[in-house]
């Protein structure tokens, strides 16, 4: 059986073991305002190191539908149900993030 190693190769961050707290915690109230580390903050970091799963596709696509009016049935409301990990802070953030 292959290895995770051997299907993707890790960031330089994760495989020297440079990878900083920031990059876990990441924090709604700090990228509202702009206060973020980069990770969570820039738009292109952000999506460069999250992996777009069908979840975050079908709500992004889901948030932008409603928000442009051509929602149809899209829902005001979204209910996040996963555990801790699951990615509903990125699923938060990730909307702040497209244009």
């Amino acid at each position: 059986m292959r290895t995770l190693f051997d299907i993707c190769l890790p960031r330089d961050a994760v495989r020297t073991g440079g990878i900083r707290e920031a990059e876990f915690a990441a924090d709604l109230a700090q990228v509202l305002p702009g206060q973020a580390p980069p990770e969570y903050q820039d738009a292109a970091t952000f999506f460069a190191n999250t992996h777009p799963t069908d979840g975050l596709k079908r709500l992004l696509d889901s948030v932008c539908r409603r928000l442009s009016g051509a929602g149809g049935k899209a829902s005001a409301i979204f209910r996040l149900d996963t555990q801790y990990g699951g990615g509903k802070t990125h699923a938060l953030i990730a909307p702040r993030h497209v244009r």
